[in-house]
Order: C-alpha cells, then sequence, then structure tokens
C-alpha cells in the first residue's frame, strides 16, 4: 500500500481538478472520482491512506460513500467536504467515522494537516501490523530482542497516544466550525460563541471544575446556539423590537440545540452536553426557558454559561443597542444574582481578572492594541474594576485602572469617567478561524 494514496471525490470538475493539481505538487498520490459510484470502484483497486468526500453528488451520496469504505476498512481516514453548513450531515458523518467534516472552498493547508495525520495513522498500523507479525513468528527470543521490541511498542504507543490527541484536535475543530457557521449569520455576532466560552472557561476554573467538566464546558459553550441555525435570519438580524411570535421563535433556539446535540453520539463522559448547551437560558429563580428549570435542577455548568452568554451578550454591540458602559453591565449581573443566575457562578465571575476579561473581550482585534495596559491591569479584579466605575470620586490607582480598561473595551465610558478619559477606537467585528 502507498502511504500517500489519496482517493479525492467531487462531482464539481473545477474544484476537483483544481485541488487535485495542488495536491499531487504537494507530493501526494492522488485518484480522482467524480461520482459515488467511481468512488467505490476506485476503492476496489487501490489501498488508499485517506478519502476527500463530496458529500452531494450526482448518484449516491458522500454520506453513503462513507458508510461503504468504513465497512471494507475501518481504518480508513475519511474527510467530509461540503459547501453548506449542513448540521445534520455534519452529525451523521461524524457518528459513521468521518475524521473531520471541512467547508468549501477547502482551506488547503487544514487539507493537508489532515492528510498528513492520515497517512501517519496508517503508517503506524502498518507498522504496527509488522510488529505483531514478528512477535507470532518469535515463540522464543532472547532478551536483547525482546528489550529492542519493547522499546519499539513503547513507541507505537506513544504515537497512537499523539493520534488520539489529533484526532481530538480534529473533532474540536469541526465543533469551531459549526460555532462559526451559526455566529456568521449575523455580522454583529461574530466570535460570540467563541468568548462566551472562554468566560465561561475561566468563571468554571476560579469554581475548582475538573478538566471533563472544562472540557464539558468548552464543547457545549460552543454548541449552545446550535439551534439557531433553525431560525430565520431576518429574525436574528432584525432591528428594533421583535414580535411575539418572533421572540417565540428566537427561544425555540435552546430546544433545538438540544435536539440537534442529541443527535451526536458523545463518549459517556460528555452524554449531558446536549442538556448543559440547551439550558443557558434557564433561569435560577425557574422563569427561564426551555424547561423552566429552577436552582439546583438546572446543571452547573448550563448554570455558568448562562453567565457566560450574558456577559458577553451585554458587553457587545447588537442591531438594537451598543454595548454597554462596563458600570451598566456588572451592575446587571449584580443584580440577577439569584434571580437570573447562580449567586456562586456571579461570585466566581467578579473573581475574573481584568486582563483575562479584556483578552477575550477584544480577541479578534489584540494584535491592534498596545499591550503595555493589559499588563498594568493584571493584579486586578473584575469586582475591583466595578468597585472603581462605581465611584464618584476615584483614587489615582482607580483611575488609571478605568483608564487602561478604555483602551480596549468597546463601550461608553461610565458617567464619572465621561470627559476624563478616551473611548477606545471601535473595530469591526472578524470571524474567527477554526485550528488546524
Amino acid at each position: 500500500m502507498s502511504l500517500n494514496k489519496i482517493l479525492l471525490v467531487d462531482d464539481n470538475n473545477g474544484q476537483r481538478i483544481t485541488l487535485e493539481s495542488i495536491l499531487k505538487r504537494s507530493g501526494y498520490s492522488v485518484v480522482s472520482a467524480d461520482c459515488g459510484m467511481a468512488a467505490l470502484a476506485a476503492a476496489k483497486e487501490n489501498d488508499f491512506a485517506a478519502a476527500l468526500l463530496d458529500i452531494k453528488m450526482p448518484d449516491i451520496t458522500g454520506i453513503d460513500v462513507l458508510k461503504e469504505l468504513k465497512s471494507k476498512r475501518p481504518e480508513m481516514t475519511v474527510i467530509m467536504m461540503t459547501g453548506f453548513a449542513e448540521t445534520n450531515y455534519a452529525i451523521d458523518a461524524l457518528n459513521l467515522g468521518a475524521s473531520a467534516y471541512v467547508l468549501k472552498p477547502a482551506n488547503i493547508e487544514q487539507i493537508k494537516c489532515l492528510l498528513n495525520q492520515a497517512i501517519e495513522h496508517q503508517r503506524i498500523l502498518e507498522e504496527n501490523r509488522a510488529m505483531s507479525a514478528a512477535l507470532r513468528e518469535w515463540n522464543t527470543t532472547l532478551e536483547e530482542k525482546v528489550k529492542a521490541r519493547t522499546g519499539q511498542l513503547a513507541t507505537a504507543h506513544r504515537h497512537t497516544l499523539t493520534l488520539y490527541e489529533e484526532l481530538k484536535k480534529n473533532f474540536e475543530s469541526t465543533m469551531e466550525v459549526l460555532a462559526i457557521a451559526i455566529d456568521q449569520r449575523d455580522p454583529l455576532t461574530y466570535s460570540h460563541s467563541f468568548r462566551m466560552t472562554q468566560y465561561a472557561q475561566e468563571i468554571g476554573k476560579t469554581m475548582g471544575l475538573e478538566s471533563n467538566d472544562l472540557e464539558k464546558l468548552r464543547y457545549a459553550g460552543l454548541m449552545h446556539d446550535l439551534g439557531k441555525i433553525e431560525i430565520e435570519e431576518e429574525i436574528l438580524t432584525k432591528e428594533g423590537s421583535l414580535t411575539s411570535s418572533e421572540y417565540q421563535e428566537i427561544q425555540s433556539h435552546a430546544r433545538g440545540t438540544y435536539t440537534l446535540l442529541s443527535k451526536f453520539v458523545f463518549k459517556a463522559g460528555l452524554a449531558d452536553i446536549p442538556l448543559i448547551a440547551s439550558s443557558h437560558h434557564e433561569r435560577f429563580d425557574g422563569k427561564g426557558y426551555p424547561r423552566g428549570l429552577k436552582g439546583d435542577e438546572i446543571p452547573l455548568l448550563g448554570r455558568i454559561l448562562a453567565v457566560a452568554d450574558v456577559l458577553d451578550a451585554i458587553t457587545s454591540k447588537r442591531h438594537y443597542r451598543t454595548a454597554m458602559s462596563m458600570a451598566d453591565a456588572l451592575s446587571i449581573m449584580k443584580r440577577e444574582s439569584g434571580g437570573q443566575f447562580d449567586p456562586e457562578c456571579v461570585k466566581a465571575l467578579f473573581k475574573m481578572g481584568v486582563s483575562n476579561f479584556v483578552s477575550i473581550h477584544m480577541a479578534d482585534h489584540l494584535e491592534k492594541c498596545d499591550p503595555e495596559p493589559l499588563i498594568e491591569m493584571d493584579p486586578f479584579t473584575l469586582d475591583d474594576l466595578d468597585a472603581a466605575c462605581q465611584t464618584q470620586e476615584p483614587t489615582s490607582a482607580q483611575f488609571s485602572l478605568v483608564q487602561n480598561f478604555y483602551r480596549y473595551y468597546q463601550g461608553p465610558v461610565p458617567t464619572t469617567y465621561t470627559g476624563k478619559i478616551t473611548p477606545a477606537p471601535q473595530f469591526s467585528p472578524e470571524p474567527p478561524q477554526p485550528n488546524c
């Protein structure tokens, strides 16, 4: 088997020929097909390290081809490609064994990264097969050979662990692509899911969550608005107040998130992600949706997401308003402690470092800003910032803190500081990029 032999399947001749040419110049041996049946015929005659499959084709779908390939060679790496962010197809593909799900036009470097991982995967499998065959033949071995082979097996094990981490990164990349597909439907919500997730992670760390819970918090945060993919765009981007029916439509996204995420096959430790992600609009006082859960009935991670979601919403620009001043934003978070929010989650929020908040708030534009004020704010928490924003007679340290904060923050200056400090320059939102 040629380790760098790749099957490329796409019914779009222009895209297929272009991608085939680029991959061949990069050193891959490429066999291409323009439909599903041609792909299956090629798979019978060749052993491929990986397959790049378009989902929509004129005869059978890429999902059908995926099923057949994985039934014949479960170890083959299959990467699905599509021109649309189709949630159901993405879920089906991942559940059937696809290693990744990428949007077209393809990011060539991401494709190469995935193919290199597939080739390394096949190399490790062949090496393990060869070692297994050799071990079966050696009934009696010298001690030196045993030691040498043990070392080789240990190396192969390390490679396998590395491969597992790479596959995990690919899964996370797919989650990020879906999050981007949701957020980019409205330019004003670019990066919302990413910022909200990072705020939630900061709160979770302060509350002492274990690594498995932090992992669940990340996946649930990225996917918390997945149900919005089914909401009409004119409702999502409407300027001004929503009608009663439009508001009900918006509210339906929480239950939609649960329904869509329930189609994923999560490993046992992550099985409650659909419930966590869909509970970010539940209220601590029981007046939220979609289930009207109250207090501890709401999963702790869902209570954390609720705080992070509102924090990002009120500190970001929306169609119907500008970002709030930080003084007003923090006042709302405190006021809703015990009402909308779990008081313990709010306490953890106010322990967040100001520098950490700014780094998340300005993640898309931080490289354009002077880093020195960020360093100077490092010792202070949001509790300190709240006190500085609310006081009528700030100390020099409080004035310096607020002044440095508003070199970055994309919202209005508190009344006490109006005319005394200069608001931050406004940056247009930019879409995040998924990790390779």
